[in-house]
């Protein structure tokens, strides 16, 4: 399977681009609002792996001057066309088009599991650190390793090539009620918290949100298992740790 194409935007972009925040994207959005409240000070947010810019409206909408980025020139083009007034730039070999110390928030939704390695996951986050102002924060939204073996009200993992996943596997992941197949790029906590080390930043907070199951959506393992988990990001010097439920 490591020859297969992880993520084919060119063949599902307009798909892709389609989904709504609903279901289980729902919970990977839910918690933000509280979460910047709390953490963000300032209005200009960078939109990491901005796809179709369903993230970058999404802040604009929270009151962001929103700057959403993807290495991806389909995605960006379906952002484009989608939100003809949004600023939407290119991510050219890994390098953010955006000045240094310039943005009050990184924002970054599903998007860290499409990475390979964790040299790339790294290398990326030193990007951020350099594009974030002193005080700045960065959320970083990606799935949990639970996300492979749950079952799930948007996607489907239950494939034999998902068995006994570890670190650095890849996983293959459809999208219910459509054709569309992801691989994604299995890394744990710990791969994460690392990573973060490495690239100067301290966890400022986590979460893993459920379903609370009265929401208008058909659940499956979402109100038992976590399949996001949410990680807040400060610069080492400012930065203080706790946990949120």
């Amino acid at each position: 399977m490591n020859n297969i194409k992880t993520h084919d935007y060119k063949k599902f972009a307009k798909k892709y681009a389609d989904i709504g925040i609903t279901d289980s994207f729902y919970l990977a959005y839910r918690d933000i609002p509280e979460i910047i409240q709390k953490y963000v000070h300032g209005t200009k947010a960078l939109d990491h792996g901005c796809g179709s810019g369903r993230s970058s409206r999404f802040l604009k909408q929270l009151g962001f001057e929103t700057i959403g980025i993807d290495s991806n020139q389909n995605m960006i083009a379906e952002a484009r066309q989608r939100d003809p007034h949004g600023n939407y730039e290119m991510i050219k070999d890994n390098k953010f088009p955006v000045k240094d110390k310039s943005v009050d928030l990184v924002f970054s939704c599903i998007v860290f599991m499409e990475y390979s390695s964790k040299e790339r996951i790294v290398e990326t986050l030193h990007e951020m650190q350099r594009v974030l102002k002193d005080d700045g924060t960065v959320i970083i939204i990606t799935d949990t390793p639970e996300a492979y073996t749950g079952d799930w009200a948007s996607f489907c993992f239950d494939f034999p090539e998902n068995q006994n996943l570890k670190s650095g596997d890849k996983a293959k992941c459809v999208f219910r009620g459509t054709d569309i197949v992801f691989y994604d790029y299995v890394w744990l906590d710990e791969d994460y918290k690392e990573s973060f080390e490495k690239a100067g930043f301290e966890l400022a907070a986590t979460r893993r949100p459920l379903a609370k199951g009265d929401e208008p959506y058909q659940w499956h393992s979402e109100t038992k298992l976590p399949l996001w988990v949410i990680y807040v990001l400060k610069k080492k010097k400012l930065a203080t740790s706790e946990t949120i439920s």
